[in-house]
């Protein structure tokens, strides 16, 4: 049996890694936006909101290339032939298409939010963004739901989602550690759905709102990558 890690030393692996090291980063946006709504004193939510800000602007480099992945991805949907024409792959294909787009959209206006060069266009895009943004989200919401509702056979899985690494056998359990992954997918997308909806004016969400559902979203994303290092 391999020695037990500790807590620390996990969570130093965690945040080593891109993946663990952005989760970290949203979380504390998510308390900085929190603490800035919540606070009673002008100044100090004016320095959490800055927190917040800054935060939000490097987590950004984080994903400067993903919209090449997304592409990526429905080219390889497009080109797939035995998964061509399925509800399920045309979800799945103009998801990640709307949020190629928006990932796209978005690097088009990073030097605005650096403060190196601003733009007069810079409102209408973001808004058009956020709108593809939440476009991609509703189609993995209705992907994900269609799965857990829909989907033939006993073990209805999810690519997003964690396995079980340790390789154990438990038929008396295995319909609710099949469908939770799906369950917790669908949370965290509703929760993340409060950004772009907020945005563009389609969810009338508060800051206050908007900073709780990113906790949620961000605690539950994060424990997927943590369980995934064990």
């Amino acid at each position: 049996m391999a020695p037990a890690i500790s807590p620390m030393k996990q969570l130093i692996a965690f945040t080593s890694q891109t993946a663990g090291l952005e989760k970290s980063l949203r979380l504390i946006q998510a308390v900085s936006q929190v603490s800035g709504e919540l606070s009673n004193d002008k100044t100090i939510a004016t320095q959490w909101l800055t927190a917040r800000d800054q935060l939000a602007l490097g987590r950004r480099f984080f994903r400067l290339l993903d919209f090449y992945q997304c592409f990526e991805r429905v080219h390889e949907l497009i080109a797939s032939t035995s998964s061509s024409g399925t509800l399920l792959s045309v979800m799945e294909l103009s998801e990640y298409t709307f949020l190629g787009l928006y990932l796209l959209l978005e690097n088009l206006t990073i030097l605005h939010d650096m403060d190196v060069s601003h733009v007069e266009w810079y409102t209408p895009l973001m808004t058009e963004a956020n709108k593809f943004w939440f476009y991609a989200i509703i189609l993995s919401i209705a992907r994900a739901s269609w799965e857990l509702f829909f989907a033939p056979g006993p073990s209805k899985g999810s690519g997003k989602n964690v396995t079980d690494k340790k390789g154990r056998q438990t038929p008396s359990v295995e319909p609710s550690s099949s469908t939770w992954p799906l369950v917790k997918q669908i949370i965290i997308d509703s929760c993340d759905l409060t950004l772009p909806g907020s945005f563009v004016g389609w969810v009338p969400a508060t800051g206050l709102q908007i900073g709780i559902a990113m906790i949620i979203s961000t605690a539950l994303a994060g424990h997927n990558i943590w369980v995934a290092q064990r």
